[in-house]
């Protein structure tokens, strides 16, 4: 994925999703969904791409404290594959020296290195931080409801709410036309 991608965002009815879309040389898009739904679901595609359609993962988000999360993630694989996580140069994240970790960040070291508390007030976020956005003030509306004895997203009483259908995924597109 050496292109730089188109990125839209929208709200809805759960969270919020995005849409990276990248022209492909043959004229196909590469269409990536990504989802956060709430309160603590994430849906994000495979950025190895080993094959194309509707995710195969899924997460969600504990909060522990004020600053310590848990990650649970649900990966499911044909019957008797392993799910393979990132190597750099051969190795695991955790076998990484520190210097590797420098040459080669990850997800953890830009999360890390904005402190254990970042102060929103000192962040100089960009255009690409639209989602970042719109995923604080969903979740700031979202903790005024509950505040208000109402029901925030993603919460449902109803057994045929049960079954949510997820959107995404890495997908080829053929041209229009």
């Amino acid at each position: 994925m050496g292109l730089l991608p188109e990125v839209t965002w929208e709200y809805t009815a759960r969270g919020v999703k995005s849409y990276q879309d990248r022209r492909l040389p043959d004229g196909k898009l590469f269409h990536r969904v990504t989802e956060v739904m709430m309160p603590n679901l994430r849906i994000v595609a495979s950025p190895f791409v080993k094959r194309y359609g509707r995710t195969d993962s899924v997460a969600w988000t504990l909060l522990i404290d004020d600053t310590t999360t848990k990650i649970f993630t649900l990966d499911r694989t044909p019957r008797g594959e392993r799910v393979s996580r990132a190597r750099f140069n051969g190795k695991s994240w955790a076998e990484l020296t520190e210097e590797e970790h420098q040459r080669m960040p990850h997800d953890y070291e830009a999360q890390v290195g904005q402190g254990a508390i970042t102060l929103h007030s000192e962040e100089r976020l960009a255009a690409s931080d639209r989602g970042v956005v719109m995923f604080r003030r969903l979740l700031r509306q979202q903790i005024e409801a509950v505040q208000a004895g109402r029901d925030p997203l993603g919460v449902a009483f109803d057994t045929a709410c049960a079954t949510v259908q997820v959107e995404a995924g890495n997908f080829i597109l053929e041209p229009a036309g």
